[in-house]
């Protein structure tokens, strides 16, 4: 599993994130985009916490580090 074409490790684990939706066109800046901290991964989605208490599936292509 990948972000941003880096292999994710179990050092990875607690790193800041942003989601990045497809409509803002890859600007993590974009008033949507919601920054989470990643809690675990499997082969589809990474999972990460975005401050409500429960980790969501996420598409690694829609992340972007810090």
């Amino acid at each position: 599993m990948k972000i941003e074409n880096q292999e994710l490790a179990e050092s990875c684990k607690g790193d800041p994130v942003t989601y990045v939706p497809r409509h803002a066109n890859g600007n993590a800046s974009h008033k949507d985009a919601e920054h989470g901290i990643i809690t675990r991964w499997n082969d589809k989605f990474i999972f990460v916490e975005y401050g409500t208490g429960t980790p969501k599936a996420t598409q690694p292509e829609l992340l972007v580090w810090g």
